[in-house]
């Protein structure tokens, strides 16, 4: 469609032109020759060249990022390098280097959204129509589409491009970004070339390369500048509006600003709630165990009996006064009324009164002197 087609600085180059100098006169310049005898009206109805500028390990792909160059004008365009650094993950939907991407990539190059599309629209040409469109690679296993084999391939063809231009295919949604992206920035300026004074002496020295002539001088000739800008290239780099060290900061601030306290007064209240915690533990530990661990159960067990009715007291049970005693008592009396009451089965029979009172007897008399 846009006839020959030549590379420059391309990836295969064994030689590649350096350029340590920004400036016109420190880059690429050319003569070209735009040969309109040789147009096929059918494919393109303009004249002149078409120029694309892409990285080494990118395809050309002239019908998106080309640009036209008009016969008899110099075109002199200064670009600039730009970089894009996209975050994928949580934070966008993109790719490194297109091994996440469920199509193949025909082309052999760098993973870009464009080679994904082509790639795209290749395999659904082959699978609906039988055969490769000429225009694209050709994959493993398959042919170009001919008349002579493939009678309707024209009509699935057009059929397949509506379908690809309003996406029923899902090839613009399989095809993600890519993460990293190189671009050019380009500027143009244009001027009449060559002058009505240096016209003369230019065709002649054009005349004398490879015995070239031109008919109609400036309708077939157009010269083209391309150079840098300056010699720095720009980034663009996303990055998390909100990370985790910002959300604890503005936290804590907002924290400050309504409650007045500070990552201090935080970890004291957490110290104060963690102690009441241990202490109401504790507490009801020790409850629970003087409930129901003391061993005798102490005065507890006295009110129990001193408590109960005589109803429900065993048929053997029979309460012993204490005499009284004219002597102060001792530690051992002490001791004595102190003492829990012996269990329920330990008590004996009751004996009988009149043995009562002779021990009673018995016992202050051996206690006179």
């Amino acid at each position: 469609m846009y006839g020959n087609c030549y590379t420059f600085n391309g990836k295969n180059s064994s030689n590649l032109w350096m350029s340590s100098m920004p400036g016109i006169k420190n880059g690429l310049s050319l003569t070209l020759r735009t040969e309109q005898n040789d147009f096929i009206p059918l494919l393109s109805t303009v004249t002149g060249a078409r120029v694309m500028v892409h990285g080494q390990d990118e395809p050309a792909f002239m019908d998106d990022g080309g640009f036209n160059l008009r016969p008899g004008v110099e075109t002199s365009i200064s670009m600039r390098k730009e970089a894009l650094d996209r975050l994928g993950g949580n934070y966008g939907d993109c790719t490194k280097n297109g091994s996440d991407v469920p199509v193949e990539n025909l082309y052999r190059s760098k993973y870009t959204q464009q080679v994904c599309i082509r790639s795209c629209f290749q395999e659904n040409m082959i699978k609906e129509c039988g055969c490769a469109y000429i225009f694209y690679p050709l994959p493993k296993n398959a042919e170009f589409c001919d008349y002579r084999k493939h009678n309707s391939w024209g009509y699935c063809y057009y059929k397949l491009q509506d379908a690809f231009s309003s996406d029923r295919l899902g090839c613009f949604t399989k095809c993600r970004k890519p993460c990293s992206v190189t671009s050019y920035e380009l500027s143009a300026g244009y001027a009449r070339w060559p002058s009505v004074t240096s016209q003369d002496w230019i065709f002649r020295m054009l005349s004398r390369q490879n015995n070239y002539t031109i008919n109609n001088k400036r309708n077939g000739v157009a010269k083209l500048n391309i150079f840098f800008k300056e010699l720095k290239f720009k980034t663009n780099s996303e990055s998390p509006s909100v990370t985790t060290v910002t959300l604890l900061s503005n936290l804590g601030s907002q924290w400050s600003l309504w409650f007045g306290s500070s990552v201090l007064s935080v970890v004291e209240m957490a110290e104060l709630i963690f102690d009441l915690l241990v202490i109401t533990f504790l507490m009801l530990l020790r409850r629970f165990r003087s409930r129901y661990w003391s061993p005798g159960r102490g005065g507890r067990g006295a009110q129990e009996v001193a408590s109960t009715p005589a109803s429900s007291l065993p048929p053997h049970f029979c309460p012993h006064s204490t005499p009284p005693s004219s002597s102060p008592p001792g530690p051992a009396t002490s001791a004595a009324l102190t003492a829990p009451p012996p269990a329920y089965a330990t008590l004996g029979p009751c004996p009988s009164p009149s043995s009562l009172v002779r021990t009673s007897s018995s016992a202050y008399t051996l206690g006179e002197p």
